[in-house]
């Protein structure tokens, strides 16, 4: 197996292109996916339609509902395709996010509405995200190595 790198998405621009991105990334992604998890705040008047949605499935998978509006996935492990779906439509809306390799690897960190995102990816993942993200018009999207 390649070696991982972390790179940070350079995230200065509006909350649609962000969820646009993480969208992208999550699916180039979805072949590496073992486990995710995530919160699902209370309803948002802004959230588009699809958006609520995928919450509401969530919300049925949720393992903690500590109030009406508030849940918590907890760590789902080989999610469905319904809820996978659900979570790569919410992701870029929730506070926290993250999915998991099948070696325990977080591969994609989401933070604060995707404000924050944070990948772990082998040189080949690199060149397939960058690929599609420029042909999804994403042109100020960059992926910045992060050095440990």
């Amino acid at each position: 197996m390649q070696p991982l790198e972390t790179y940070t998405l350079a995230n200065s621009w509006p909350h649609a292109d962000a969820a646009t991105a993480s969208r992208l990334i999550l699916r180039a992604l979805q072949d590496n996916v073992a486990s995710f998890e995530t919160d699902i705040p209370a309803p948002s008047a802004d959230w588009p339609p699809t958006v609520a949605s995928a919450a509401e499935v969530l919300r049925g998978a949720a393992r903690r509902k500590s109030r009406a509006d508030y849940a918590q996935t907890g760590i789902i492990k080989n999610p469905s395709n319904e809820v996978w779906s659900a979570f790569v439509e919410f992701a870029a809306w929730a506070y926290d996010a993250t999915v998991w390799n099948s070696t325990g690897d977080a591969i994609v960190s989401l933070a604060d509405e995707a404000h924050s995102i944070v990948i772990r990816i082998t040189h080949h993942q690199h060149a397939a995200i960058t690929a599609a993200l420029a042909a999804a018009g994403q042109k100020r999207a960059r992926l910045e190595r992060l050095i440990r």
